[in-house]
């Protein structure tokens, strides 16, 4: 006796319901929180010395001696393509602040260096690195840019 198609077709409906559900699930579980804004998209971290503020001593100032900065070679021209020497602070500073990053003080050694970070708490997949990113900036004494600097830090790495 042949079984009736409704019931085979109901089966195969509710199978294909509970899998489309789980991948949905499971994308929405491994999304990367917060996502990577437009500014931190397809960046690369540098090697060197991390951050942009001037040594605080003069054993921290012979650390750094020689070492590069652990620049992000993609963010950094970002920055400077859309915030060049001259132009106003206040439009990266909200540029930043729209995008999800948090102003940070500025730097102890010299306060026309303010700065930004993004910190994501899970990168976007199973093995995928949350990242973590600062902006630094130097500005003259009419708040225009001087010159920026983004760094790039891919936690678990």
């Amino acid at each position: 006796m042949k079984k009736p198609v409704a019931p085979r077709l109901l089966g195969s409906l509710l199978a294909v319901c509970v899998i489309v559900g789980a991948i949905a699930f499971g994308a929405n579980l491994f999304a990367p929180k917060p996502p990577l804004p437009p500014l931190l998209r397809n960046v690369s971290a540098g090697g060197g010395w991390w951050g942009s503020c001037p040594a605080e001593t003069t054993d921290e100032a012979r650390l750094r001696e020689g070492q590069p900065l652990a620049l992000s070679p993609e963010l950094s021209q970002r920055l400077s393509q859309s915030f060049p020497p001259g132009s106003g602070a206040k439009r990266l500073v909200d540029t930043l602040q729209q995008q999800g990053f948090e102003l940070l003080p500025s730097c102890k050694t010299d306060n026309s260096i303010r700065a930004a970070a993004f910190t994501q708490k899970q990168g976007g997949g199973l093995f995928s690195s949350p990242l973590t990113a600062n902006v630094f900036w130097k500005v003259d004494g009419a708040d225009n840019i001087v010159w920026t600097n983004g760094f790039v830090r891919y936690k678990g790495l």
